[in-house]
């Protein structure tokens, strides 16, 4: 067969143009070989400008190409410039292995200042890691390697060598490390020393290294205990400026910490030893501030470093795959080469070859594409996850600081009325800090399972009151007055409720409220909507007089995490309160709306059909009258929780408890005593109560084990059936609910029973 003519000039004009494109790529290639030589100073000044970004990918393209041709003393340098970069990261791991590599190179080469350096490196970033044991195996060898050539590194690994028994508060060896360090600095010519970086002046390198010796000297005089007053004096005589610029070199944190420790010790002199209280003031004020812009510095710095590293290698990943591009384009302009002294067959073969590899091209771009926006998204993500975590973080710092303060108080006051109030306190941080680790533990649990409701008899008035005694002292202590508004209803009357998932939704809908409220009252209405035999309506409303939500809003309202659009700007709260409310009532058979004008208040209301329990009043009466002696044992590793569980149960008329810290030891006991019920943790070291019980049941299968654990899932009721467990009790729990399950399994069970329905094994 002939091929047309058009077709055959065609295939000769493509084979001249693709000899073309192949001649100019070589030529391109060489003119850009020179961009990936090290360019040290522009890495340094990088660097300094806090480009470490820029920095790594300059670093990386020059360690490819160093690698390509065989460059080895500009990959070692290259190494140890992005071990520098990943030690200021906080990416202590990476940085030592970029060290090694490094060191390694250096080491081939026979480059006593690269080796110089590179040991150099390892100690600060063992330092830096607070990896103490490496750090006192790599010094001596890096003080050797300094100490060979004169190097400057020597005062540098010995300011290392200082600051780690600063941080380690090994304080006599401070001492004895920064006296030998000035004794070493004063006795060396700075002028005949070897320097291995770059430096503005050699003279102010020197003060550096002394005003950090002099200063480490000074606190461990004052830390030791007879050289304090002395110590003092040395720490007076440091200028705070002269300071601040030695430790310019280190991370703003950790300079910030040492300098707020300055003003601190200076504080402790006019506080302790002096007495001038103005004076003292002003230098805790310092201190204070110093440590304040350390915290922030240091949250700044690893929410920065997290998406450094997260991009760095994202785009390690890009250079591998360009560097596979490469490759394959290397590849394929040797098959070019080639089919130059082809004819004919070859030239068609190489034009279908080039027809899959440019088709290949568009695949690669387009799984490119797609790859970004995925990064895009993954970025957004990780940065909605570090703002949540921080306002997670904050929202539980809050009550766990009132609770540690208010604790102190109530230990140091003496008077009663005030003793209580702060008592008052406690409780309501205790109970926010309940509500908000709940909600926390549940978010996740929620979106997939639908939650179990455990009804159990309840006057709905008690429910309500209860949720109020938790609330009160939060809405008192920000000025707004707590109001209820509940229809008469038969005290006599129970409905069928689970009281902990119902308190939930009326506490997080109060606290919320509280919340948003700066001024004016927060009222929960309780109404009777339709009554029938055996079932009753109730319409719930929680009112409020606060900023209100915007119409535009209400999409977001009840959805985790997106409810931070407005909430933003009007408080820190977790935006867990509503979406969790929303789900339970979703349990409930019910939904929850709003109304709410800004700036004038806000009203949430749902309905819920309740079913009507039976009366139990004669059974009541029957097991009032029972009576008995029941000796109960307690196994648990907390002495904390051992004490509560201990207390709980002798409130209980006629129960007596004898308490044991392990499960062997409770299995003995068992042995030797009769007991007439057990209440068992589930979480104990060498032997957990799931063994325990177990072994229990080989001598003793019929005495009642109640476990008691934090934990709680389906998973963990199948455990406990199949070690023997006749009921979990799930911490926190309430003492009435406590103290029912216990009757429950007494010998008073068959009377008990009858008036209370638990879930049981």
């Amino acid at each position: 067969m002939r091929c047309p003519k058009t077709n055959i000039a065609l295939v000769i004009i493509s084979f001249f143009a693709l000899k073309s494109v192949v001649a100019q790529s070589y030529s391109t290639n060489k003119e850009v070989d020179s961009v990936y030589f090290l360019n040290q100073p522009k890495v340094e000044s990088l660097v300094r400008n806090d480009s470490l970004y820029e920095a790594t990918t300059l670093l990386n393209e020059t360690i490819t190409y160093s690698k390509k041709n065989n460059l080895n003393a500009q990959l070692a340098d290259s190494y140890f410039a992005l071990g520098k970069i990943l030690t200021k990261m906080s990416n202590y791991k990476n940085a030592e292995t970029y060290y090694l590599k490094a060191l390694h190179i250096y080491d081939s080469l026979g480059s006593n200042k690269g080796k110089d350096i590179a040991f150099s490196g390892l100690v600060s970033t063992y330092l830096l890691d607070k990896n103490y044991t490496r750090f006192d195996s790599i010094y001596p060898i890096a003080q050797r390697q300094s100490k060979s050539i004169n190097s400057e590194l020597y005062f540098k690994n010995l300011d290392s060598e200082v600051k780690r028994y600063y941080y380690a508060y090994e304080n006599q060896k401070l001492y004895e490390t920064s006296k030998f360090a000035l004794e070493q600095l004063d006795s060396t010519d700075f002028s005949k020393i070897t320097i291995s970086g770059t430096y503005e002046d050699i003279s102010s390198l020197k003060n550096r290294f002394r005003l950090s010796y002099t200063y480490h000297n000074a606190i461990a005089k004052i830390k030791l205990p007879n050289n304090k007053t002395y110590g003092y004096k040395e720490l007076f005589a440091i200028d705070e400026n002269d300071l601040k610029v030695a430790f310019d070199n280190e991370d703003h944190d950790d300079a910030y910490r040492k300098l707020g420790t300055f003003n601190y010790y200076k504080y402790l002199y006019y506080n302790q030893i002096n007495k001038n209280l103005d004076s003292a003031n002003k230098y805790l004020l310092k201190s204070d501030t110093y440590k304040y812009r350390a915290l922030i510095d240091f949250e700044n710095r690893n929410a920065k470093n997290g998406e450094l590293i997260y991009k760095i290698i994202n785009t390690e990943q890009q250079l591998n795959l360009a560097n596979e591009l490469q490759k394959q384009d290397a590849k394929t302009s040797k098959i070019l080469i080639w089919i130059t002294t082809l004819i004919g067959i070859v030239l068609l073969g190489t034009l279908v070859v080039f027809f899959f590899y440019f088709k290949a091209r568009k695949n690669v771009t387009k799984i490119n594409r797609e790859l970004k926006e995925s990064n895009k998204k993954l970025i957004d993500i990780d940065k909605n996850r570090l703002e949540f975590f921080s306002i997670l973080s904050h929202e539980l710092r809050t009550p766990i600081y009132g609770i540690t303060g208010l604790a102190t108080l109530v230990n140091q006051e003496k008077d009663e009325e005030k003793r209580q109030s702060y008592l008052d306190s406690l409780i309501s941080s205790s109970s926010y800090l309940s509500v908000l680790i709940d909600n926390i533990l549940q978010a996740n649990k929620l979106k997939f399972d639908k939650k179990e409701l455990r009804q159990k008899p309840n006057n709905i008035n008690n429910i309500v009151q209860n949720v109020i005694g938790t609330v009160k002292v939060a809405a008192k202590d920000k000025g707004i007055e707590l109001k209820t508004n509940i229809e008469t209803f038969d005290d006599s009357e129970q409905l069928l409720i689970d009281k902990v998932a119902f308190s939930q939704i009326l506490i997080n809908l109060a606290y919320n409220a509280i919340r948003y409220t700066k001024e004016g009252h927060v009222c929960i209405n309780v109404k009777e909507k339709k009554r029938t035999s055996d079932t009753l309506r109730l319409r719930f409303e929680i009112k409020d007089t606060g900023i209100g939500i915007k119409e535009e809003h209400r999409s977001v309202v009840f959805n985790a995490f997106e409810n931070r659009t407005f909430l933003e700007k009007n408080s820190s709260g977790s935006g867990l309160g509503l979406y969790i409310v929303k789900t339970l009532l979703k349990s409930h058979n019910s939904d929850i709306d709003f109304t709410s004008q800004p700036n004038v208040g806000t009203t949430f209301f749902f309905e819920i059909d309740f079913d009507i329990a039976p009366t139990a009043e004669d059974n009541i009466k029957t097991l009032s009258a029972y009576k008995k002696e029941m000796h109960v044992l307690v196994v648990d590793d907390n002495k904390v929780n051992l004490l509560i569980t201990k207390k709980n149960l002798e409130k209980i008329e006629g129960y007596h408890a004898e308490i044991v810290t392990n499960g062997r030891e409770a299995i003995s006991m068992i042995k030797n005593k009769a007991y007439d019920l057990i209440l068992m943790d589930i979480n104990m070291p060498d032997m957990d109560g799931y063994e325990a019980s177990k072994h229990i049941r080989m001598f003793n299968p019929k005495i009642p084990i109640l476990a008691l654990t934090a934990l709680n899932s389906s998973e963990i009721l199948m455990k406990a059936q199949e070690a023997g467990i006749n009921q979990i009790i799930t911490k926190p729990y309430n003492f009435e609910d406590f103290k029912a399950i216990v009757l429950n399994h007494s010998n008073a069970s068959d009377l008990y029973f009858n008036c209370i329905a638990f879930e049981t094994m």
